[in-house]
């Protein structure tokens, strides 16, 4: 759901600021230090209760100050969200004065971020690709994080008896193949939905000529295994090999997403700018599953735009900018690409950071 206004206290480098967005583009742009990634990161943190910059929540506090504060507000529920942080206490989280906690906020105010780790998604570690993937199953299927903390438990118990060497893995093993399949079925149903929102997306941005390279892409979903094998019979067949390596070797926790042009890593051809634009499509196209597949209205949240991306690539990012239907929140270093964006968008917020700070 859209966040119609926010207010910062002490939050980054932000004594106070208070905002009122737009429903659908809103854009910050200036200076590198002037505090547009801060402003993304408290939108972000409206959604997931996290920073998608910093995993210590308490560095977020401005310097000399106690604690941070982040209010928001939707017009559409009436809903107030409040986000209180101290620096020697506990995030605290209330949704209509009722402390809520993270799990809820996520599925309540889904959001995706894309920043500068995501850029490179088809040049990141697998790990990085399934927690991507697996953060929007999250929200969309409530099912999904009972499936996924039962598969892990039994990882790191069957994982546990091999440290140790201990062969009595059987127990373990048929819940970790139960719980695998399943969470291996919803991964990749998830990922058929972003290939085909990824198809519709490419169809419906106007200058082909300019993203013909998309097409050529192979996007394959690898279920962490063999393909021609089940869980169960890989399993089987390599208790020998877990053994001497002390892991389980194969499985969901291996899963990935592999990106190739003519069988060659995709990574290898492709410049920084086009994986860039890529990273970009993929994570919009997941975003849209959310919309469309699950009737949800996530915000999308898109970390400095400009860098890597010269003037076609931009103006591709510029037009896909229309086809996402809900709330989407910007940043850029500065303003020459501003006129293109007016003659498009008559719900466009432009704010100038540095200004805000007056």
């Amino acid at each position: 759901m859209p966040v119609s206004k926010i207010t910062l206290n002490n939050f980054r480098c932000f004594n106070r600021l208070e905002l009122s967005l737009s429903p659908r583009i809103n854009f910050f742009f200036g200076k590198n230090g002037s505090g547009k990634t801060s402003i993304l990161e408290a939108l972000y943190m409206c959604s997931s209760g996290k920073s998608f910059k910093s995993s210590n929540i308490a560095a977020l506090v401005k310097q000399n100050s106690s604690g941070f504060k982040i209010n928001s507000y939707d017009n559409l529920t009436g809903h107030v969200l409040d986000i209180k942080k101290e620096i020697n206490k506990s995030i605290e989280i209330l949704v209509n004065n009722k402390k809520t906690p993270i799990s809820d906020l996520i599925r309540q105010r889904p959001a995706t971020a894309i920043h500068n780790q995501t850029f490179s998604f088809a040049d990141a570690s697998p790990d990085f690709r399934r927690k991507l993937m697996d953060r929007a199953i999250f929200v969309s299927d409530k099912e999904f994080s009972q499936t996924w903390f039962s598969f892990y438990r039994c990882l790191k118990q069957r994982n546990a008896l091999l440290k140790q060497n201990n062969p009595q893995t059987k127990a373990w093993d048929e819940k970790l193949i139960i719980f695998g399949d399943k969470l291996t079925t919803i991964r990749k149903n998830f990922h058929q939905n972003t290939l085909k929102e990824l198809t519709r997306l490419i169809e419906k941005i106007k200058k082909k000529d300019q993203i013909d390279y998309l097409n050529n892409i192979d996007i394959n979903y690898r279920k962490g295994w063999d393909e021609e094998l089940s869980l169960e019979e890989t399993i089987n067949n390599n208790r020998t090999n877990d053994s001497a390596r002390r892991t389980t070797t194969k499985g969901p926790h291996k899963a990935d997403i592999k990106f190739s042009i003519n069988n060659i890593d995709a990574k290898q051809i492709l410049s920084r700018g086009e994986q860039k634009l890529f990273s970009i499509l993929w994570c919009c196209a997941q975003h849209r599953v959310l919309k469309n597949t699950h009737n949800l209205e996530p915000i999308l949240i898109i970390d400095d735009i400009k860098s890597e991306l010269d003037k076609t690539l931009m103006s591709v990012f510029i037009n896909m900018l229309e086809h996402i239907e809900n709330q989407v929140i910007f940043s850029c270093i500065d303003d020459e690409f501003s006129s293109k964006i007016d003659t498009k968008f008559e719900d466009l917020k432009k704010f100038h950071v540095e200004q805000l700070h007056q």
